[in-house]
This record gives structure tokens, sequence and C-alpha cells, in this order.
């Protein structure tokens, strides 16, 4: 399994992404996220954000897409465009997208006709990441595998910190859908104090994640795991980083 750290690009300045990506050398991989679809479109390009791949010895193992609405697609179009031209330059294949509010029949027509077809056409797999709650056109991971299953360009990305079940059902289902995942993002919660995105190893919160990666070595999983903590919690990143390369890495 690959291990990755995620790090957003600053899209209105405020800090040096060369130096953001440095701190992760010694990890050798990230997950390329960007945040507001009008951000990046008006501040993004290319050219800025492959740049320090050059020199540094870290690789992009995924690009989270900014937040567009899949029932706007007058937006999502582009925004994907662009991502699809970011990961292709960072020899990367998989785009993680947050499925928007709204219901399925608003937007298949649109993601039959226009999503998968530029998909396909450049060979890249979209992960839905899971949301609990019933309010998005893909709920949770049974409603992303039903999805899935029927188009062969899209997977799932299972993030912990969204899902507010325990922990043995949690592993039900990733298990049930184990073929389907190709991200984890890995963070640990609270769900009592609705605190989520904590680093993994967090004494007082609720999931074990030494267990769980034991689980997911067992059945060869072979996707990427993300680290992805609440800023407060970002210098506990690459340590557990490389707690997870030497125990389960691959």
């Amino acid at each position: 399994m690959n291990i990755s750290i995620r790090v957003s690009f600053p899209e209105n300045g405020g800090y040096d992404w060369t130096e953001a990506l440095k701190e992760y050398e010694a990890v050798g991989s990230v997950e390329v996220a960007f945040y507001m679809p009008q951000s990046f479109l008006n501040n993004v390009n290319i050219e800025d954000v492959v740049a320090p791949f050059k020199n540094l010895k870290v690789r992009c193992s995924s690009v989270h897409m900014a937040h567009a609405r899949i029932t706007e697609p007058f937006i999502f179009e582009p925004v994907l465009r662009r991502t699809i031209g970011i990961a292709r330059a960072l020899d990367c294949n998989i785009v993680v997208a947050h499925p928007s509010f709204g219901k399925l029949e608003q937007a298949e027509s649109f993601i039959d006709g226009a999503v998968s077809p530029l998909l396909e056409k450049n060979a890249i797999f979209l992960c839905w990441e899971t949301f609990s709650g019933k309010r998005r056109f893909l709920s949770g991971i049974e409603g992303i595998a039903a999805f899935c299953r029927e188009r062969s360009c899209y997977k799932a990305c299972f993030d912990f910190s969204h899902i507010h079940e325990k922990q043995e059902k949690l592993l039900e289902d990733i298990n049930k859908h184990f073929d389907l995942i190709y991200v984890f993002h890995m963070s640990n919660r609270i769900v009592d104090r609705k605190l989520q995105h904590l680093p993994i190893f967090h004494e007082d919160a609720d999931l074990d994640f030494h267990r769980i990666l034991r689980f997911l070595k067992r059945r060869g999983f072979s996707g990427r795991i993300v680290l992805e903590y609440l800023p407060e919690y970002h210098s506990f990143l690459a340590k557990d980083a490389r707690i997870l390369i030497e125990r389960y890495g691959e």
C-alpha cells in the first residue's frame, strides 16, 4: 500500500508550495488537494502545481478535486478538466471528489454523457469520497458502490472520519466493497464529541488503526492511504506516516 500525506495547494497564496511539499520528502508521496472551484479556476495553473515535483523526491499518489457540484456542469466540467490535466502531468491516475448535495437523477445524464467519456479518454479513475447522511447524490459506501459497479472508471475513497459507524461495521463494509476502494483517507475521530480528522493514533479516539491496517495488509490492499489531519495536528503527519511505511507499507 502507498502511504501519502494530504497537502493543499495555496490557491490564494499564504504559504510556499515548494516548502510545503519539501516537508514530506522523507515520506515520499502526497495527495495534492484543492478546495474552492472559483479560486481553483482563477488562480491555479498546471505549471505552478507541477514545478516543485521536478526537483523534489516526492510523488503524487492522488489529486483531490476542488469541491465543485455535480449538479452544476458549467463549473464541474472545467474544474474536472483542469484537475485531470494536473493529474496527468504528475503521472497520477487517481482523482478524488466529494459527492455533492443533490439527487443522482439530476446529474446522471451529465455524468454518463460528459464526465465518463472524459475519464475514459484520459485513463483516470474518479474516486467518490464517503460521507454519512442522505443529502448527497451518492450516500456512504453502499451508495457509492452501487454507482461504481455500473461504471468502470469510478471507484471509492473511504474516509474514516466521515463515516460514524462502529469499527466492526466499518471493517465489514470495507471487506464487502474491498475491490472498489482505491483510496483510504485516514484520520481518527470521536463521534460523541463531534471531532474528526484527528491523528490516527490519538489515545482518546474511537478507532484502532493498528488493527485496521493489519486487516488491510492481510487483505492485500495495494492502493493509496492518505493521512488527513486538522491543521493543529499537522506536526504528527510525518511521524505517523513513517510508522505506517515501516510497519504496513509496500
